[in-house]
């Protein structure tokens, strides 16, 4: 009779251990990247690359975004972290990749190099200031948001050609991460199709293919976008 009891115990002590296991599986921590197809700017305003190098300088980021944890927050108070939804690679190095991709794919520019030992000295900088790369959630929607500077530098005077601030966020109609991740993609070629269509009529009134009307080289332009 004590071996009978000892079984029902023993297996009832394997079920449970069984349920436990079953039941506190430990979530899969997934990496995402933004990523899409850049293409060359159309309707450019000088036949061909301009006859210019541009270097990329690594991008500045707000310290709360720099973290590997993907950023959502529900109120413009509190921001929180997914845990076990992060970034492939650091944000900051992530999105300074997709501006050079997007640069060399645009047909802009003769070159376009990340270091001054490339062996080319550049004409002009491109750099830029993340003030937020996130998933935003109200109660009804979920949306995806990036707010971005940019910033174009003659390199042989410092002087300022092209100053303008994005801010752009796009509805995710599925509430999964993922969906937000692909919204953060395009808008990423939103600002930089963009931006490169307003380089190419700064560099060509700077090569005298277009009048100068604007009074200045070095006049800023500062817009933020429609929400969607």
């Amino acid at each position: 009779m004590k071996t009978t009891h000892q079984s029902i115990l023993a297996v009832a002590i394997v079920a449970l251990l069984l349920a436990i296991t079953g039941c506190g599986k430990v979530p899969v921590k997934k990496f995402y990247l933004i990523n899409y197809d850049p293409e060359l700017v159309k309707e450019r305003k000088f036949d061909g690359p301009f006859p210019y190098t541009v270097r990329v300088k690594e991008f500045e980021i707000e310290q709360a975004y720099a973290r590997p944890q993907i950023v959502y927050r529900k109120s413009p108070y509190e921001l929180e972290y997914y845990y076990y939804r992060v970034w492939a690679v650091k944000p900051v190095r992530m999105v300074t990749d997709a501006v050079h991709k997007h640069l060399s794919a645009s047909g802009l520019f003769s070159h376009v190099v990340r270091r001054y030992d490339e062996g080319i000295k550049p004409d002009y900088e491109l750099s830029g200031h993340i003030e937020a790369i996130e998933e935003y959630d109200s109660d009804e929607a979920w949306f995806a948001h990036i707010a971005l500077r940019l910033k174009l530098t003659r390199m042989k005077d410092g002087r300022t050609m092209y100053l303008r601030s994005f801010d752009k966020r796009k509805r995710v109609f599925q509430h999964d991460p993922e969906y937000v991740i692909r919204e953060l993609s395009q808008i990423m070629d939103f600002i930089m199709s963009q931006a490169l269509r307003d380089i190419d009529v700064v560099l060509a009134k700077e090569l005298g293919v277009l009048p100068d009307d604007s009074g200045a080289a070095s006049d800023t332009l500062s817009a933020g976008e429609n929400r969607e």
